[in-house]
Formats: C-alpha cells, structure tokens, sequence
C-alpha cells in the first residue's frame, strides 16, 4: 500500500471534517469528485489499484456518521422501503452478488473485455471469463456509492439540502478553475504543475487536440470525464438559476460550465448536452403554460429558440470562423465512428452483448466486462435482472420528486436540480460509459434528489403542553418547530454554509 502526497493532504482535511460539523464533510466530498485522474492510495496487492480521493475521504466521512447515531438512524432511514433509496440500495447489493458468484458460475462461457491490472498501466484485454480484480474494486466502489447516497439523502432531510447545493456550486466552480488551469498549462507547456492530481497510474490523456482546440480535460484523464462531470454539475447549477437560488456568482459559474462544455470537444458531453438542453427546455416551457414561468425560464426559451440559431446563421455567414465550427462538428460527431477508438468501442459493445446472450441474460457479474455504454455494461455485468432493478429505482426517483408538492420553494428548486442533474448523468453514460458505476457525483445528486422526494425527518417531542413536530436535522444545529394547533414557533433555524455555528434565520421560502 502506497498512500500518495494527495493522500495525506486529504487524510488531514478528512480528519478536520470528522472533527468539526457535518458540512465540512459534506463540502470535502463533493470536491473530491472532480480528482478523476488523482489516487490517494495505491495498492500493489491488487494489481496497482487506485483509491480515489473521494472514496479515500467517504472512509473518514462514513466513520464520522458512524459516531453519530442520529445521522446514522437517519441514513439507514432514507434507504427504506418504497422510496428511491431501497431501490438503489437492492440494485448495489445485487450488483455486489453478481460480482461474487457470476464470474465463478459462467467462469470460462464467454469471451470478455476487461481491465488488465499491474503496478505501472492498465490497459483493456479479451480473455475468457473468470473472476478478477475488477470484481472485488468494482463493489467496493458501488458500495461506496451507496454509502454516500444514504449519507446525503440523511443530511439533506434533516434540513441540508441548501447546504448540499451550495456545496455543489463551490464544487461548479473549482471545476472551472481547473479546466482553465490545464489551458493554461498546456500553453504554456508547464502541464507538470499539476502532477499532484495525476497521479493515478493509468493514462492520462491532457495534451489532445482537434480541429486546432484543444480537448479541455481539467482534473481528469481525458475529455470525456471532463465533460461527464461539467455537464451534470451545469445541469445542477442551471436548473439552480432558472429557479432563482439565491447564491454569488451562481450566473457566472452556469455561463462558465457552459463555454467549457462548448470548448471540451467531447462527443459525449455535446449528446448529452443536447439531451438534457430539451429536457431543461421542456420543463421552461410547462412553467410558461402554467403560467409560472419566470423572466430567466423565458430568457432560456428565447436563448434555444432564437438566440442559438441566430448565432449559427451569423457565423455562417463568416468563412473562417465557420470552417472552424465545422471542422470541429466533423471531428467530434460527423466522422467520429471512423476512428479507431470509436470501432474499438463498438467492438466492446458487440462483445458485451454475446456475453448477455451467452450467459442466459444473468450477466457476467459486476466488474467483469468492459463496454461503451452505460445500457450495454448493465447488461452485459449485471444482467437482466440487474438491469431491472435499475429501471425501477430511476422511475421511483422520478416519480417521487415529480408527486412531491413541498410548499418550500427552495427545496423544490434543490430537489429538481439534483433531479435533472442524475438524468443528465444517465444520458451521458449510457453514451459511452464503460462500467455500471455511474460514479460519485450521482450519489450525490441522487441522494439529494431523495433527499426532497422523501421530505423531512419528523420526530415527536413532548415539550409540557401539546407535541411538538420537528424536523429533525441529523446531529446538526437545524430545526424547524411548529407545535400543533398553535401554527409555527418562533424559532426558524437555517444552516449557514460555513464551518461554524448555525445562523438564526426568520425568513421564509
């Protein structure tokens, strides 16, 4: 076992946020999904295998809540039955027993692409089924993610959604700083500086280029990463706006993600993109039928109806700048399944399919296969049966958040971000995602999105006369009071986003 400078540059910041309040934890872990090319620890013992700093710091976190009873009641709470949680929670368990008994059952069956692992590389090889290291790490990741997810939704039910938010949108914005920083670097040719942070021992694709832009890939290993991670962290801060979250700089941090999304000359980020900018449109266009729409939500339909057309024709009409344009659309998009990465990736695809087909539709187990497609790799791993599960857990999260009617606009406007974020995630990865982990920031952005479809915790307390219904803030200084027959106390308490104590707050949603 290696542990990394990194390493012991969190493991210090991990042991404060066990120390001090919650928020800190919670504002240390969404940082730490944007280290996709960074390892905390490196582990000889398991073919070089790296321990993310996000999964390195949800170990401290996960010890923190554990010190917490309450927190803890309030996690395992949050993943009951019928709500998004259960689902997710049978989904990452069956994922784990496929990991432990499919590879040994079909061992030999089928011909599989996986990951070959040793100290210095990891490269993708064919070989025929049998249990390997990707199992074991594979699961633990997923289990990481479930513990996040029960950790977020119990935070955010105990009265830290907007906390969680506003987490989220430091997070938008550390993500700018370095996809400018990697520009920067790569100008200037000084890409070194930020070796701290790619430090994993797989490759590390940060000096790309097409069509004369460079590919912006920020704190992660190549493009595509890069844009997986802004797109669904622009979702979140855009649906933040629209609804008019209050919080600095938040218009500024949503124009920025979006110039990086246009810039990151990934094919995924700019399908997805596309996806989630209807879905976004769509929900602008209820508001307007309804009659609920806002000056930002007509300033968006004006902007996908008008504007970007009109700034199409425009450069059309300029040669230079539109051969550029073009050239860079035949890159990313016309000519892109011509490439070689691009047949490779369908020849992972075909394999992972005969793999289902050949497996009875159960699956090769969690970790076993490598594809190109969120939809493929559940299949191919995770089976039929896997796949199922999944399905039922995103209608539950939708629904739920859908039929939620909270009369507190905020958490609303949170609960739909987080929502809208998650799909974007789905639609990304189902691009070209090479495993069923859809990563961390969708624990995050789902366990929110729980986190309001499932509402409050509330707990009685006798309090001399009558009871009083609070909501319970998990091992937090939050409440909010109100006794019954008797309309709401006078006591609002709002969580400031910082690390100290909570702030009285009289105002309301």
């Amino acid at each position: 076992m290696t542990i990394e400078p990194i390493g012991f540059l969190l493991a210090l910041a991990a042991i404060y946020a066990m120390t001090g309040p919650m928020s800190a934890g919670i504002l240390l872990l969404c940082l730490c999904t944007l280290f996709g090319a960074a390892a905390a620890m490196i582990l000889p013992a398991l073919g070089g295998a790296n321990i993310q700093p996000f999964h390195f710091v949800l170990v401290f976190l996960a010890a923190s809540v554990v010190l917490r009873p309450k927190t803890l009641a309030a996690a395992a709470s949050s993943l009951n039955y019928p709500g998004p949680g259960f689902w997710f929670a049978l989904f990452v368990f069956y994922c784990v027993l496929t990991a432990v008994f499919l590879p040994r059952i079909f061992a030999g069956a089928t011909l599989v692409y996986s990951m070959a692992r040793n100290d210095d590389t990891h490269v993708i090889t064919s070989a025929l089924l049998s249990p390997t290291v990707s199992n074991l790490t594979q699961s633990a990741y997923m289990l990481g993610n479930l513990w996040c997810f029960a950790i977020i939704a119990a935070f955010g039910r105990g009265g830290g959604m907007p906390i969680i938010a506003r987490a989220l949108i430091i997070t938008s914005g550390a993500c700018i700083i370095f996809a400018l920083a990697d520009v920067a670097t790569y100008l200037t040719g000084t890409a070194n500086l930020l070796s701290l942070i790619r430090n994993a021992n797989y490759r590390i694709l940060d000096d790309g280029d097409i069509a004369g832009f460079k590919r912006i890939v920020g704190s992660f290993a190549e493009a595509g990463a890069f844009g997986y991670v802004a797109l669904a962290l622009f979702t979140f801060v855009l649906m933040l706006y629209l609804e008019g979250f209050s919080a600095r700089f938040l218009g500024l941090i949503t124009i920025a993600l979006a110039a990086a999304l246009v810039l990151c000359t990934s094919t995924t980020a700019y399908a997805a993109s596309a996806i989630t900018a209807v879905l976004v449109l769509l929900f602008c266009l209820s508001r307007f039928v309804r009659e609920k729409a806002t000056h930002r939500h007509i300033v968006y339909l004006a902007i996908c109806l008008f504007a970007i057309p009109l700034v199409v024709m425009v450069l059309m009409l300029i040669p230079s700048a539109w051969e550029s344009v073009h050239d860079l659309v035949k890159a990313t998009v016309t000519t892109k399944l011509e490439t070689h990465s691009a047949e490779e990736r369908l020849r992972w695809n075909a394999q992972a399919l005969d793999s289902f087909l050949e497996t009875s539709g159960m699956g090769a187990g969690l970790g076993s296969i490598r594809a190109s497609s969120f939809v493929v790799a559940l299949f191919a791993n995770v089976g039929a049966p896997g796949a199922a599960i999944f399905v039922i857990f995103a209608m539950s999260l939708v629904r739920s958040v859908l039929r939620r009617d909270d009369d507190t606009h905020r958490a609303r406007t949170v609960g739909f971000a987080a929502l809208f974020a998650s799909i974007a995630q789905i639609s990304a990865a189902s691009i070209s995602a090479g495993s069923v982990d859809l990563g961390p920031l969708f624990a995050i952005t789902a366990g929110l999105a729980t986190a309001y479809a499932l509402g409050p915790l509330h707990m009685e307390v006798d309090v001399g006369e009558g009871v009083a219904q609070i909501a319970f803030a998990p091992e937090m200084e939050t409440s909010s009071v109100e006794l019954n027959g008797g309309g709401p106390a006078a006591a609002d308490w709002s969580p400031d986003f910082h690390f100290g104590r909570g702030r009285r707050d009289n105002r309301h949603d």
